[in-house]
């Protein structure tokens, strides 16, 4: 891209203010890269408005923002209100507007972007209706179905009051603007653009997920044994989604990335998510899916603090349970199915053995949580009460949800083993304050991710991963499924050579081939049979990947830091994002 060419960037997104999960991950590393920054001129993050009259007008934006329109608070710093306010009244909407900036932890970069957030609870109907018309006339997207889906109605919703507030935002110097819908929820507004924008602007769909495949995986039992099979089968045949497993049409979410073909780019996080893009339709045939992975964290980590960390877990362990593991393993996760934390136990469940025959013992910490951020008080009261979190007890603040069934499985587990234990911690960081008095003094959530010899992440459904690559340059061996994106980056940073520090697990692997009826038709126990030998398989491997000595862990810490620093976001946005948005700039047509 010239470099004389900056661009204008609206990100759509549920996480303007807010980092709720991998898409903030996202936008952070993108605001805080010099090489974004050079080519991108402005950034605008856009999103409905989740705070209304019960909080401070400066919170607004967060901790890091700064508003400068409020029209739910009576501010307009820099006079925008004859910008803003004819959009208020046409659409009957509020907006917030300002800055917000951005840093990353232990490092020194840093950025800003500027956000929009409106509040489309009281949207003008009339409007509303004849924007849903125009979605039905031009696209077939027929709203009447997504109605009662509030995934949907905000979204669309959003859609006219964003593209006209843009339209008020942006100079001629500002276009073409190139509109990113993250998922789902920028598609209404890309939809918008595609309609009115004219040359004024470009719409990118950025894949972190295919929302239809993560669906049907999560749902049937055969998750991605099943579902990845049937994908490569159908694709060799011709068939595409609806052929095989039905219409998804009454989905909302999948309503609306099936029409995702119709943006001038596409982005996919991973391999596999491309593939299931392809596998929604034949629209997407001679579509360009630009795969665009996540940057990985970078910070230098040095083999005594690596050592100091992992002192502090291990201190920790000997004071809850009892003694000091020779091998610590951590799986930092949300506590949904696709996380596929029944194959750490099942992993485990082999380690015991192999580690017990050579007189050596080792923990899982399995840190997630279904209920929030516990309290401090009540840390400390359950620590105290009953053993917390070694032991655990049903109801708030300790088990809610889908915490119950994983505490279940890991108390199963600890009842008949003996060299490995797992610990559900149910609470999100870790300090004396998250996590109770036990916890070393100074230790935080660095020291946990540093400590770690394994961290598990061998996911269902797992469209790129950042968190079970996080503790790769702190020298840990990161044990995650062939179908996670991040697999195909880690082999295309080696260039295919692999490393030591990444073991990827195939369930996808069948001992005979299964015709797709065959595949649909698997039951959860036809699932287990064929993954307990995968199981052992990785346990008896990541058992000799283990280091024996600190010289061990020095290689590997020198693997794990040689191989994020080609990994990271300037890499990412300069070989692949840059050239997608230099081609739709342009109009180019592209190779699929």
């Amino acid at each position: 891209m010239q470099n004389d060419q900056r661009l204008t960037l609206a990100h759509v997104t549920h996480e303007a203010v807010e980092h709720l999960g991998g898409i903030g991950t996202v936008l952070e590393g993108l605001m805080t890269s010099p090489v974004y920054q050079r080519q991108v001129k402005r950034s605008i993050l856009i999103g409905p408005i989740a705070t209304h009259m019960t909080v401070d007008p400066e919170d607004r934006l967060g901790a890091h923002g700064e508003v400068l329109y409020s029209s739910i608070d009576g501010i307009d710093r820099d006079g925008l209100g004859n910008r803003f306010r004819p959009v208020e009244w046409a659409f009957n909407v509020a907006i917030v507007y300002g800055k917000r900036q951005y840093t990353t932890p232990g490092d020194e970069r840093k950025g800003e972007a500027e956000v929009l957030l409106i509040d489309v609870f009281r949207v003008n109907p009339d409007r509303l209706n004849v924007f849903k018309l125009k979605l039905w006339e031009t696209f077939g997207l027929d709203s009447t179905k997504y109605e009662d889906s509030w995934d949907y109605e905000e979204y669309t919703r959003l859609a006219e009051p964003a593209y006209y507030c843009l339209q008020a935002l942006l100079g001629e110097e500002d276009r073409p603007c190139v509109v990113f819908s993250h998922e789902y929820m920028g598609m209404p507004t890309a939809l918008q653009a595609i309609m009115e924008g004219q040359d004024n602007f470009r719409t990118v769909f950025h894949a972190h997920e295919c929302a239809t495949a993560r669906r049907i995986v999560e749902d049937h039992p055969g998750h991605d044994t099943m579902f990845y099979n049937v994908l490569d089968q159908a694709r060799r045949q011709g068939l595409y989604l609806d052929d095989v497993f039905g219409s998804s049409d009454h989905v909302p979410r999948h309503a609306l990335i099936s029409r995702s073909y119709l943006c001038d780019g596409i982005i996919a996080v991973g391999d596999r998510v491309r593939d299931e893009l392809h596998f929604l339709s034949d629209h997407f045939d001679g579509h360009a899916i630009d795969l665009v992975y996540n940057g990985l964290p970078a910070g230098k980590v040095t083999l005594e603090e690596k050592l100091r960390s992992r002192g502090m877990l291990a201190d920790y362990s000997q004071a809850l349970l009892g003694y000091r593991p020779d091998v610590i393993m951590t799986h930092v996760t949300r506590p949904v199915i696709s996380k596929g934390m029944w194959r750490d136990i099942a992993v485990c469940h082999e380690m015991d053995g192999l580690l017990g025959e050579q007189g050596k013992t080792g923990v899982l910490y399995i840190l997630t949580s279904g209920g929030g951020v516990r309290r401090p008080q009540d840390v400390l009261a359950m620590e105290q009460n009953y053993g917390w979190p070694r032991h655990h007890r049903m109801g708030y603040p300790d088990l809610v949800g889908p915490e119950e069934g994983i505490s279940r499985d890991v108390e199963a587990f600890n009842a008949g083993h003996k060299a490995v234990q797992i610990v559900l911690v149910n609470q999100f960081g870790w300090s004396r304050q998250r996590i109770g008095n036990r916890v070393p003094a100074g230790m935080d959530i660095a020291d946990f991710r540093r400590a770690t010899d394994v961290e598990f992440g061998m996911a269902t459904y797992e469209p790129f991963g950042i968190s079970p690559l996080e503790p790769l340059g702190s020298g840990a061996v990161c044990v995650i499924t062939n179908i996670c994106g991040c697999e195909g980056f880690v082999e295309h940073a080696t260039a295919g050579k692999g490393t030591p520090n990444v073991l990827a697990a195939d369930f996808t692997a069948l001992d005979r081939h299964m015709s797709i009826d065959e595949l649909k038709a698997l039951d959860q126990g036809q699932r287990d049979r064929i993954e307990r030998p995968i199981a052992a398989e990785i346990a008896r491997e990541l058992v000799n990947r283990l280091p024996q000595s600190d010289a061990d862990r020095q290689k590997l810490i020198d693997a794990g830091q040689a191989l994020v620093a080609q990994m990271g976001w300037d890499q990412i946005i300069e070989d692949g994002m840059l050239p997608m948005l230099e081609r739709i700039i342009s109009r180019c047509p592209a190779a699929v």
